[in-house]
């Protein structure tokens, strides 16, 4: 016991220290998206580095999603930030938009590559209503945030948790809560993912606005990145229902980047919900 103890603290500490040099996944990346109730998205990226030397970090591949490159740059080497000793750089949304090409839209995941210790973060902007001063500025508005996951620290095969997400079974109008999970593969072999949400009353949810049984099959392919949407499914004769918090068991066969994504549509806010690892005590 005093050793599993041991061995989950050592996990945990290994989880928040900067990446040493390497590859790292953010496993959600958007540029002028639109989304629902005229939201529209965009990511700018925050790179820190806490040692004395500085630290150059790449942008080593986009795994998509979908991107939209109207009128295309030629890009002769990889987009690079320098981060100077025990200091933090904003790779801002309209610099990472020219680095993937001059994208005029885009969503997915990106892979980093860093050259010594480095700690990256992203927020996700809703834009709408805002008016952003300038493009090469930091976005404002209401945010998501996730933190890039160093490729060792990746969840492994076996079973995890995405718990506390919320729907709102049967609405009288629009939903209150809106679930998303999602997935970003950065591996050379596809992922299988299988869905259950076991406190279901039945066995279909609706994914995507499609009907389907639990447990559900996903493939993640190689270099890719899906988001899908969950709901309740409707009853038609039913009352109006109430907003319920509700768990999703994933099982994946590789390494894979997971997260939920919880908005709460009164507001806009998101949250983010992190995978937990099933515990075999």
């Amino acid at each position: 016991m005093i050793r599993h103890r041991f061995l989950t603290v050592v996990l945990t500490l290994a989880s928040v220290a900067p990446c040493v040099a390497g590859e790292l996944v953010l496993p959600v990346f958007a540029h002028n998206l639109e989304g629902r109730a005229k939201s529209l998205w965009s990511s700018e990226i925050y790179l820190t580095n806490p040692s004395d030397q500085p630290v150059q970090v790449e942008l080593g591949r986009f795994l998509p999603g979908e991107i939209s490159k109207p009128t295309p740059c030629d890009l002769f080497m990889p987009p690079t930030r320098v981060v100077p000793p025990q200091a933090a750089t904003v790779w801002t949304a309209s610099g990472l938009a020219t680095d993937l090409g001059c994208a005029e839209s885009a969503r997915g995941g990106l892979v980093l590559r860093a050259d010594g210790p480095v700690h990256i973060t992203s927020r996700l902007v809703n834009l709408a209503g805002t008016d952003q001063e300038s493009p090469a500025a930091v976005l404002s508005g209401h945010g998501e945030a996730f933190e890039a996951i160093p490729l060792e620290h990746l969840p492994t095969a076996g079973t995890h948790l995405l718990p506390a997400l919320m729907w709102h079974r049967n609405p009288c109008g629009m939903s209150a809560f809106d679930t998303f999970v999602g997935f970003a593969n950065p591996g050379p072999n596809p992922v299988r993912v299988i869905l259950d949400i076991p406190h279901e009353r039945g066995r279909a949810v609706r994914l995507n606005g499609r009907e389907i049984y639990l447990p559900h099959r996903v493939n993640v392919q190689p270099g890719t990145w899906r988001q899908l949407l969950l709901a309740p499914e409707a009853d038609e004769d039913a009352p109006c229902g109430e907003i319920e918090s509700f768990l999703v068991r994933v099982e994946v066969n590789g390494p894979l980047a997971i997260y939920g994504s919880v908005i709460d549509r009164s507001s806009g806010d998101p949250r983010t919900v992190f995978p937990v690892p099933l515990s075999s005590e």
